[in-house]
């Protein structure tokens, strides 16, 4: 019987090295189980006492790229103050905070671990002052950027920038589509201005829902209307017209080059002499 029996039970028994790996996989199996069972039930607490650790409390706030805004001014805006932890900074809000001011472009927070916050920003740059009629003694006066955004201007703001006139309110409020193409153009005549050799230095653009836009150099002081489009191509025969009355400018009461055919010079009419000053004049 123990010889028939014998290489079964050989078969079936395991060897220690097998049963061995066994044992270790097992005790392997109830660490891990063990220890994820610790870190789902402790990290929350772990999670707070790292968060209202003081090594992670915020030192610095950094801010770059202002010009107007105060430094504190734009920490307050933030909402973020030294002390607080740098796991409680809302990026996102402060940003989104700070983009809200008139003269703010853009807005960038970022944390740096382990207690310091940046804060860069980017500021509009005016290109013109919009004046719009409003009825009152004063028009409203808007800054306006070169890619059409308006936002207010104190009284302490400088105001040395071309004027845009002839807008009312209702073209600024955003409720009709006149105001904002009107705007485009205007910003679009005076990129071109800076860039032509008929006109050096912009004093207005009076814009005319009819007949368009009217430019008003510094120098000479003659009212130029251009219309609505065609700018580059009109711009570009002004210093022959110019030329043309060079030490007459005065005479000159506007330039019209609605036409792309033609120029039309408007010359002031003569006043008449009075007779006291005639009489003098034959006595001389």
């Amino acid at each position: 019987m123990s010889r028939l029996l014998g290489p079964w039970n050989r078969r079936r028994q395991v060897p220690r090295h097998e049963r061995r790996a066994w044992s270790v996989r097992v005790a392997w199996g109830l660490c891990i189980t063990l220890g994820l069972g610790l870190a789902v039930t402790g990290w929350p607490w772990l999670r707070e006492a790292v968060r209202r650790h003081p090594y992670f409390a915020v030192h610095d706030v950094v801010v770059r790229g202002r010009a107007r805004l105060a430094p504190d001014e734009i920490r307050a805006l933030a909402g973020i103050e030294p002390g607080v932890s740098i796991w409680d900074v809302d990026c996102r809000g402060a940003e989104e905070r700070l983009r809200a001011r008139p003269w703010v472009r853009t807005a960038t927070v970022r944390r740096e671990l382990p207690h310091r916050v940046v804060i860069q920003l980017r500021e509009e740059r005016p290109v013109a002052i919009v004046a719009v009629a409003s009825g009152r003694a004063e028009p409203a006066l808007y800054f306006v950027a070169g890619h059409g955004r308006l936002f207010g201007v104190a009284p302490g703001d400088a105001r040395d920038f071309p004027f845009i006139t002839g807008l009312a309110p209702a073209d600024v409020a955003g409720g009709d589509a006149f105001g904002p193409r009107a705007m485009r153009r205007a910003l679009a005549l005076l990129r071109l201005v800076g860039r032509s050799r008929g006109v050096e230095t912009v004093s207005e653009i009076h814009v005319d829902r009819v007949r368009g836009l009217t430019l008003l150099p510094v120098r000479p002081q003659v009212p130029i209307e251009l219309g609505w489009g065609e700018f580059s191509p009109k711009l570009a025969r002004l210093p022959q017209v110019f030329a043309l009355w060079a030490g007459r400018e005065g005479a000159i009461a506007g330039v019209s080059l609605l036409f792309d055919d033609e120029v039309i010079v408007r010359t002031r009419a003569e006043k008449p002499v009075p007779a006291s000053r005639r009489t003098r004049a034959r006595g001389v």
